[in-house]
């Protein structure tokens, strides 16, 4: 988002300790009239600023010039745009202490779309911006070298879709041409409102890689996303009386991302080791075959205390799979009933359905439901045990007597915990995947490269 001249080279001044650098010195301030509108023009980096914008008529100023001339003018009576940070305002990012010295607004000539830039000065370190996008800022430093393998035909960039630097991806963002709409202050190039250059930004939140170009020369630039408070706090500034910014910016962290980065490892261990541990309980489950019951009954009546002999349950505590079939043929089938221990009474209450249906429609042929019913009881205790049921049917054609079957087994493979666990475990981890991929949306939905939106 940032593309000027290259940083100049800084007089021979050494830094100190960069952990606590110095303060800058007291800057040596000149000042000369405006050659457009005569009011006092004041530099306070002689020596390191190129042009400058004159206060009163806005007018920007080659000060390189003997005769300072007018590189550009601004003919509003009225400031449409209002630097949040004050010029001359010093304030400390990254344990530095810098001094806004210039303000811009730039805008993509195609969208529109308009941000601000606050241009930074220390005397030990150089050059710094600042960009303010929606309440939302960057805090960018030039640099000379280019990302990894990176090579261009030509001075005309064509610019790929992705590029990596420091072992970090960064797929592009934005492409297009920037154009200067308004100057405040000292810079250290003959800035011009009105003037383009070619652009194109690549991000890897919270970092974004940028790069502005002409036919002379391109300029790459790093920048990092800087929480807003953390500016308030620096700079000395009010709060926002609007706190709420609705989306994400384009480098913005999110900390759903975070999570999910943290917890994706985690979760997947964990269904793996549930996984594996369900395999090998569900394959050394007996299986066992501890009643099977024949019963008669006559259709579309119902059949009331009937009582199973009794059976045993090996002593383990394990599941019981109660299965029940029936003869149903565009009919119903429906049991109620208990397991109850022989010995202590306690007793586990159970409903079962049989029912199947078919026919043919507009659609063609349909069938729904099944003859063979099954439920599982979990972890029952052993002991010997006895079935009351009761029965009910409908809808049978043939009312002649007929059979069912119930049987039940012990210990048999079963899934039914698992799912119950893998629902569980990964409610908080697709609540994060969620919420990262709707923050990932509003992030890419400024953008002309969406990854979220279908080509066709």
């Amino acid at each position: 988002m940032v593309g000027n001249p290259g940083e100049p080279e800084l007089p021979d001044e050494k830094p100190v300790d960069p952990v606590t650098p110095p303060p800058p010195s007291t800057p040596r301030i000149k000042s000369f009239a405006c050659t457009a509108c005569g009011a006092p023009v004041a530099i306070r980096y002689p020596g390191a600023t190129m042009s400058v914008v004159c206060d009163s008529c806005h007018s920007v100023i080659d000060v390189t010039d003997k005769n300072y001339e007018i590189l550009s003018k601004y003919f509003s009576k009225t400031d449409t745009w209002k630097p949040t940070i004050p010029l001359n305002t010093r304030g400390k990012i990254d344990g530095k202490m810098w001094e806004v010295i210039g303000f811009m607004v730039r805008s993509d000539v195609a969208s529109k779309y308009y941000w601000m830039e606050y241009l930074l000065f220390n005397p030990y370190y150089g050059y710094r911006f600042l960009t303010e996008d929606k309440g939302r800022w960057i805090f960018v430093t030039m640099i000379k070298r280019k990302p990894d393998d990176l090579s261009f035909s030509s001075v005309r960039i064509k610019t790929p879709m992705k590029v990596q630097m420091d072992k970090r991806s960064y797929r592009i963002y934005n492409r297009g041409i920037s154009k200067v709409e308004y100057v405040l202050g000292e810079f250290y190039w003959r800035v011009v409102v009105g003037s383009e250059v070619n652009s194109a930004d690549y991000i890897d939140p919270p970092q974004m890689l940028s790069i502005e170009y002409d036919d002379t020369e391109k300029i790459w630039s790093l920048g990092k996303h800087i929480d807003r408070k953390e500016v308030e706090t620096a700079f000395k500034l009010p709060p926002r009386v609007n706190n709420m910014f609705f989306g994400i910016g384009a480098i913005e962290p999110s900390a759903y991302t975070a999570d999910w980065k943290k917890m994706k490892l985690l979760w997947a261990s964990f269904l793996g080791f549930l996984t594996c541990a369900a395999i090998f309980f569900s394959g050394t489950a007996k299986n066992t075959l501890a009643s099977d019951y024949t019963g008669n009954f006559v259709p579309n009546t119902k059949v009331n205390d009937i009582t199973i002999p009794k059976f045993i349950l090996e002593k383990n505590s394990a599941n019981v799979q109660i299965s029940l079939y029936a003869p149903v043929s565009n009919s119903w089938f429906y049991l109620s009933g208990e397991m109850v221990n022989n010995t202590t009474g306690a007793s586990y209450p159970f409903e079962m359905t049989s029912e199947y249906y078919f026919g043919t429609d507009s659609d063609g042929a349909w069938s729904e439901g099944n003859a063979t019913h099954q439920l599982e009881l979990s972890s029952v205790p052993g002991g010997e045990y006895y079935l009351n049921i009761d029965t009910e049917s409908g809808d049978f054609k043939n009312t002649n007597q007929q059979q069912f079957s119930l049987q039940v087994r012990r210990n048999v493979p079963s899934w039914y915990n698992y799912w119950w666990f893998v629902f569980l475990v990964s409610i908080s981890p697709i609540y994060s995947w969620i919420m990262m991929r709707r923050d990932e949306v509003a992030r890419w939905s400024n953008s002309d490269f969406n990854p979220y939106v279908s080509d066709s």
